[in-house]
């Protein structure tokens, strides 16, 4: 009997990519039952509380998770001497914030122009002494490749985080719905904990693996020069991370602000922004947990061959990284145009959502780009040219927002506008930082390939779409086509990388 060899890439991309897909799906039915619960205007408090709680987080935690990732990556032994320092860190700046933004909850809720945030940001202040030490030992396991028990860790968090949240925002309820999903966010903390705890069980478990196994190796830096690679490492990557929690924490300010302008009520301007960040945006980045995992994994890999100097097979996986997320886009951005109507009747029970999913079907493609892109460039150390290109896209979505969202016939439509701007600037800046790379691709056949992909992915679409007349299951006719859909996209994808290994 003939085995299947499945290649480990493959096999660790698998990995991830179901355990993001489960957590996002776990995390997608969650926001969808607490969106039906409290409606748009609670989604739309839930979102801008959790921008601020991202850019604190973000804020806390910096660069150094993945900087402590590409460490161990290089120097295995290294890697959990250098975790217990950052813990004591993390322990006291976590502490710190978390006790601030509870004391200052009230006047933090005014600042982003809404006093009901206050309900929210306490609960979630107590996230933030312990997500960012697990997010911290997540990293120290990635640079191990460590990628079985970190997805069982985030399936834990998720689970528990949506169970307490929709259980608490239930018994509460009568009580008022801002106070009940409020309440219900200290699911988040709660979800932590228990991640971190089982990711240190297993941690202590196995270390002797780890780390005994392996001699420590010579020195070749000291720990001063070791800690000012820390330093700039992780101020380099921190920086433009940080500045996309830093955006959403703008927008959730910008939006409602010039909703208000146009002449909406501090009402209807929340719940206009809940609809466009806590529905739209929620649908159409959920194609990308395949490009999330895609760069999760391949980038300890080109860390190590850029660091051994194997140009050639760093360029090929990269360039091989960019094919799959460009088959990827394009499947999902057709996708997300066939199904919009019928996704926002599934998922939220409102056909209110559908425009906006269509203004933004190409952010599968261009988001998917903008994380391998980024990935790519930090492999080899280059950190500058994705904060340049953050720096330029944020600034320009920003200035769209205050321009374009008064005016008459655009408002959230204007948002839209400036976040689409954002996400071509990064991307295209970044493509411009990896012209080695692309400059190697073999563009023509690309785009025959993608030519004929779209001649037979939209008639493809649009059979499955018209399964449903054939289906009588209400709003959810259309379910069957959609998987359907998903599923020869796969089964191509699968069948073309087998054949390029082969």
């Amino acid at each position: 009997m003939r085995t299947v060899n499945i290649p480990p890439i493959i096999r660790q991309v698998g990995i991830r990519l179901g355990a993001i897909t489960l957590v996002k799906a776990i995390g997608l039915i969650g926001r969808i039952i607490l969106t039906r619960m409290v409606g748009s205007e609670g989604i739309g408090l839930f979102q801008m509380a959790y921008s601020y709680y991202g850019f604190v987080f973000m804020l806390i935690t910096g660069g150094v998770p993945t900087a402590l990732a590409l460490y161990t990556a290089e120097q295995n032994a290294l890697g959990w001497v250098w975790f217990k320092r950052l813990s004591v860190v993390f322990i006291l700046v976590g502490a710190s914030i978390c006790l601030i933004s509870i004391g200052y909850s009230q006047h933090i809720s005014a600042w982003l122009g809404n006093p009901d945030l206050s309900f929210f940001i306490r609960p979630l202040s107590l996230a933030l002494f312990v997500v960012p030490l697990l997010s911290l030992l997540r990293g120290y396991l990635q640079g191990l490749e460590c990628y079985t028990v970190i997805a069982v860790s985030e399936i834990i968090e998720q689970a528990v985080r949506v169970v307490l949240m929709l259980s608490i925002a239930w018994l509460l309820m009568p009580q008022g719905m801002v106070f009940a999903a409020g309440i219900s966010q200290i699911g988040t903390a709660l979800g932590g904990i228990a991640a971190f705890v089982s990711l240190l069980l297993f941690t202590l478990h196995t270390k002797k693996e780890h780390v005994v196994s392996y001699s420590p190796p010579p020195r070749s830096r000291s720990r001063i020069t070791d800690s000012i690679w820390f330093i700039r490492c992780s101020f380099m990557i921190a920086m433009t991370r940080l500045l996309v929690p830093f955006s959403d924490m703008l927008d959730a300010i910008i939006i409602p602000s010039r909703l208000q302008t146009a002449g909406y009520d501090s009402s209807q301007a929340t719940a206009m922004y809940g609809l466009l960040t806590g529905m739209a945006i929620l649908i159409v980045y959920m194609p990308t947990i395949v490009t999330s995992a895609i760069s999760h994994t391949i980038t300890m890999k080109l860390v190590i061959a850029w660091k051994e100097r194997h140009i050639g097979q760093f360029n090929a996986r990269s360039r091989e990284a960019l094919e799959i997320v460009w088959i990827w886009g394009i499947a999902s951005c057709i996708f997300l145009w066939f199904y919009k109507d019928e996704l926002s009747q599934v998922f939220f029970k409102t056909p209110e959502a559908a425009e906006l999913i269509q203004w933004l079907f190409i952010i599968p493609l261009v988001v998917g780009l903008r994380e391998i892109t980024t990935s790519i460039l930090w492999s080899q150390g280059n950190n500058k040219i994705s904060l340049i290109g953050t720096i330029i896209g944020i600034f320009i979505a920003a200035l769209c927002h205050y321009s374009f969202i008064p005016l008459k016939g655009l408002h959230i439509i204007g948002a839209v506008i400036g976040i689409l701007l954002m996400e071509f600037i990064i991307t295209t800046i970044n493509i411009m930082g990896l012209k080695k790379v692309v400059s190697g691709m073999n563009l023509g056949r690309l785009l025959l390939h993608t030519l004929i992909f779209l001649v037979v992915l939209v008639p493809t679409a649009s059979v499955t779409r018209s399964i449903s007349s054939l289906i009588d299951w209400g709003i959810y006719s259309t379910l069957p086509g959609m998987f359907l859909y998903i599923l020869l996209v796969c089964t191509y994808m699968l069948i073309r990388y087998r054949q390029q290994h082969t």
